[in-house]
């Protein structure tokens, strides 16, 4: 069964996030190369909790974006910690089990590790649970989701927060699966219906939470429990 994890109460250590944002560029780095540069900041300025916090592992990643950018169209989450989490995990050889990241108007960011503990499922406006057969590098992994939240309805224009629970087999890298995942809930993100699945305003969620649990009887088969809610933009 997914497992959800609580929201860590744990004050996070400041992070300069101003050359990754939108209109913050540092000439002649690439995006991809200025998030490279910020996982190695937040290898350092976390390294000695990474040290000191028990297993389970979870991360939080709270970006503070300045006024001038766009809340729910631009620096979409998964852009952030999708390149991070690997190479942490990489760097201390330690599976993360919870990963949170939101995003707000303010003049700081920040970044905290915690010890992960269970919470009760935290339910949604829309709720659905899917189970994949299919290579995430396959557009069949992506229409085997849609399929099964056909019935979704899109929630109206602002801030969304999803949760998303992977049940995943013991060879599984779970980091690969979140992208994909996301740019598959269309239904319930408001895609346009002849759209690509990456045109899809992932920008909308500014509160995101995965977990994780690994069930060796798996397989290849990946089950994620969805859940999903209107968001405050404070």
């Amino acid at each position: 069964m997914p497992v959800f994890y609580a929201r860590p109460h744990a004050v996070g250590k400041a992070l300069d996030v101003t050359t990754v944002l939108a209109g913050h560029a540092e000439a002649g780095s690439s995006r991809k190369e200025r998030l490279a540069a910020l996982a190695g900041d937040v290898r350092r300025v976390v390294a000695e909790d990474l040290r000191a916090t028990p297993d389970p592992l979870g991360l939080s990643l709270d970006l503070g974006l300045p006024d001038g950018v766009p809340l729910l169209t631009s620096n979409d989450l998964d852009t952030f910690i999708c390149p991070l989490v690997p190479r942490l995990t990489a760097a201390i050889r330690r599976p993360f089990v919870s990963v949170w990241a939101s995003k707000r108007h303010a003049p700081t960011s920040s970044i905290a590790v915690f010890q992960a503990r269970p919470a009760r499922d935290p339910g949604g406006a829309q709720q659905f649970q899917v189970r994949t057969t299919a290579s995430i590098v396959t557009d069949a992994f992506r229409q085997q989701i849609r399929n099964q939240i056909a019935a979704a309805r899109a929630l109206p224009d602002g801030a969304i927060a999803v949760q998303l629970s992977f049940v995943v087999g013991p060879r599984r890298a779970w980091p690969n699966l979140w992208k994909v995942t996301i740019d598959s809930l269309g239904p319930l993100l408001g895609h346009a219906v002849d759209a690509r699945v990456a045109d899809g305003p992932d920008g909308r969620i500014t509160d995101l939470g995965l977990h994780c649990v690994v069930d060796p009887d798996m397989g290849h088969d990946v089950v994620i429990a969805i859940r999903v809610n209107a968001a405050a933009t404070a």
